[in-house]
């Protein structure tokens, strides 16, 4: 009788075959979780990935000495990393300088608001004074840059404020970000915001908008849109929930598309594949009704009739 050959052992190329959505799914979904049980803040973890030429660094170290000292290089890469990160923090300057923000209508009828955020809490509501385009402040981080720039084009006041930093973004205690922002509600407006890292709320009931362009970025979004309608909604949706809520006053037709999260649409809408419809939306004016697109992201993503 013969002698079966030895089994050959595993081969390196083994796991190679191996799925790595599921691992990402994975490790995002406990980066979540943590978020939201306030044991994680996604600003520090975010600000840490400007680190990564150290990674890069030592990945070309461990390839050349062919893994031989891995552990070592694995703590020096650490110990690097910890050093410049806290010494890029001690020399970001003075945390919490106030920005003001002030910008006139001077008699336009209509506005363009663009807002790029960057780390940190932003609320954004339509209370602002009869004859300002755009007003609050903005409590400003270590390293942190705020543009403002406000031009006139025919009858439309065009405002944009840009979010800048230099070095590591800390979202330590002593180094609070907030902005809190008034956007006019006399005349109709172009808005356009690109979120960073943190919570953002935007309560637009009572502005009127011709156009609304929203870019999430990492955590927790909710945003009321006005109770007229008249424009188009587009949003593009980052990592984190996001939570659209829509007047009972104003009938849509909102487009879902998701990416590797998961969308809820809740209330009286009728469906068709990715299209959900309010009762009302054929008969009503254009006045009265909005077009929404919601391209999903990483997370969730709510769309809700409220009162």
């Amino acid at each position: 009788m013969s002698t079966p050959p030895p089994s050959n052992p595993p081969s390196a190329d083994a796991g190679r075959g191996r799925p790595v959505w599921p691992v990402l799914l994975i490790a995002a979904g406990v980066v979540l979780l943590l978020s939201n049980l306030g044991w994680l803040d996604l600003g520090a973890l975010w600000s840490l990935l400007t680190l990564w030429p150290v990674a890069l660094i030592a990945v070309g170290v461990d390839v050349l000495t062919g893994g031989r000292y891995r552990l070592a290089v694995v703590v020096v890469a650490v110990a690097v990393a910890l050093v410049w990160w806290s010494t890029g923090l001690r020399g970001l300057g003075v945390a919490g300088e106030q920005v003001e923000v002030a910008h006139a209508l001077d008699g336009a009828r209509t506005a363009e608001v663009s807002l790029r955020l960057g780390v940190g809490e932003v609320t954004v509501d339509a209370a602002a004074p009869a004859a300002s385009a755009l007003s609050g402040t903005i409590l400003a981080g270590r390293g942190e840059t705020i543009s403002q720039r406000a031009t006139r084009v025919g009858d439309t006041v065009v405002v944009s404020i840009v979010s800048g930093q230099s070095g590591p973004a800390s979202v330590m205690r002593d180094d609070p970000r907030r902005w809190t922002l008034s956007l006019t509600r006399a005349v109709p407006v172009d808005l356009s915001v690109q979120a960073g890292v943190g919570r953002t709320n935007l309560d637009l009931r009572a502005a009127q908008l011709s156009a609304l362009s929203y870019g999430a970025g990492v955590g927790e979004t909710t945003v009321t849109l006005p109770e007229s309608g008249g424009y188009r909604g587009e949003f593009e949706l980052g990592v984190g929930a996001t939570t659209v809520r829509l007047p009972q006053s104003v009938e849509a037709r909102v487009v879902v598309r998701t990416g590797l999260g998961r969308a809820s649409v809740t209330g009286t809408f009728s469906r068709d594949g990715d299209v959900y419809t309010t009762p009302g939306y054929e008969a009503a004016s254009p006045a009265d009704r909005v077009e929404l697109s919601v391209q999903g992201g990483v997370g969730a993503v709510t769309v809700q009739r409220v009162r």
